[in-house]
């Protein structure tokens, strides 16, 4: 039991879990992308919009436009990690997902150009002439620089490569098991293992998120806090406001 609930083993008795790079779900596996996006803008529908007091974001916000704005947000070198289970009626159902790719940090100008409320959430470099450890900073600033220092130190002394976690969700019938917990540790495997034929070599984990809702879940899996942005109730259509959170570990 976990939480109350019934293992995955119990749960999901018949499950499958798989790999896919673009290109291979673009090419020999088009078939999953309306389903997997249809998993995807579910579960950030029921978390970023569909809240008792409010909306964080609002419903003209899907986190995928389309059926293949992932792959292009994955580019070629990104990998998903797909879910699936046999229903009593012997159907394969679309449980959870995961995705990451290599980084690359976007420019600011790649940003600020974009109308849609959904480039907030890109990591991005900081805008000329803007100083991200200034002393006037709270106590708060001041700690996510020297975590983002600690973090940069320990990547350019052991030259490690850098990834992005960009999706990891779980339908919201399976959520609360574990299954979330198990697409991370799937995630980091394939990181490591594409960094070493042994995949005994540490990555630079980053992820770029929305705090009130996933901060403390990342926190408890090691990550710290290096960077964070507010956005101000009304903006965008949000009714509650929030603030966004850029996280990093060594793994």
């Amino acid at each position: 039991m976990t939480n109350g609930f019934t293992s995955i083993d119990d749960l999901l008795p018949s499950r499958a879990l798989r790999l896919y790079s673009t290109a291979s779900i673009s090419t020999d596996h088009a078939d999953l992308l309306s389903p997997l996006t249809a998993l995807i803008n579910l579960c950030y529908s029921v978390s970023h919009t569909s809240r008792p007091q409010g909306n964080y974001l609002p419903y003209e916000y899907p986190r995928l436009a389309t059926s293949t704005s992932l792959i292009d947000e994955l580019g070629k070198d990104g990998f998903i990690f797909i879910l699936t289970a046999q229903t009593p009626d012997g159907q394969q159902k679309l449980i959870a997902s995961a995705s990451a790719k290599p980084f690359r940090q976007l420019d600011h100008h790649e940003l600020v150009e974009g109308s849609e409320l959904r480039t907030s959430f890109k990591r991005r470099a900081a805008a000329p002439g803007l100083d991200p450890a200034s002393p006037s900073e709270p106590p708060q600033a001041t700690e996510r620089s020297a975590n983002r220092e600690a973090v940069d130190s320990m990547k350019v002394e052991r030259e490690l490569p850098k990834w992005e976690i960009i999706c990891n969700v779980v339908h919201p019938e399976y959520q609360k098991r574990g299954i979330a917990g198990q697409m991370y540790e799937a995630l980091v495997k394939e990181m490591r293992s594409r960094a070493s034929p042994q995949g005994d070599r540490d990555v630079h984990l980053v992820i770029t998120t929305m705090k009130e809702l996933n901060e403390a879940y990342y926190q408890k899996r090691g990550f710290v806090t290096t960077d964070e942005r507010r956005i101000e109730k009304g903006v965008g259509g949000s009714e509650l406001g929030f603030s966004i959170v850029e996280m990093e570990k060594i793994a």
